[in-house]
């Protein structure tokens, strides 16, 4: 299977095989690109998967020419096509995912544990003192 990644240097799109390199050197400007250099996000026009140097804060994705923030990139979920296998990316929140391969619609079955911590206004106890009233729970993802 091939990886790709965006030369740092030049800009320009680099294939390599999957797990058999720890970066790639561009054949046009000599410049070595390691993949943890890279990331990726789902662009919010088009569902389109982007893949951008760590160091931007906003990509144009090509398809739609839509701006996407990278800030919210790292909440992206993955799942495989129940139907073709292919491994589908989405937003966070997302209840279900349209392939883009076989057209089957996929649901998100996704519930990550997260600690939630409501700090709620402080009060008086019956000697006068404030009192800090706070709520720790745990929650999913998903909405």
């Amino acid at each position: 299977m091939q990886d790709q990644l965006i030369c740092s240097g030049c800009k320009r799109l680099l294939q390599y095989r999957r797990g058999s390199a720890t970066g790639v050197c561009c054949p046009s400007c000599n410049t070595f690109t390691s993949p943890s250099e890279m990331s990726e996000l789902v662009c919010s026009g088009c569902f389109t998967m982007l893949v951008y140097n760590r160091g931007a804060n906003n990509i144009r994705c090509p398809h739609c020419s839509r701006i996407n923030s990278t800030r919210s990139a790292n909440q992206i979920g993955h799942l495989s096509c129940g139907h073709c296998r292919t491994t589908l990316a989405y937003p966070p929140g997302a209840s279900t995912v349209g392939c883009p391969t076989c057209r089957c619609v996929n649901p998100v079955r996704d519930a990550r544990p997260q600690t939630v911590l409501v700090e709620n206004p402080k009060t008086l106890d019956e000697k006068g003192k404030l009192v800090s009233n706070v709520a720790v729970g745990v929650t999913s993802w998903k909405r």
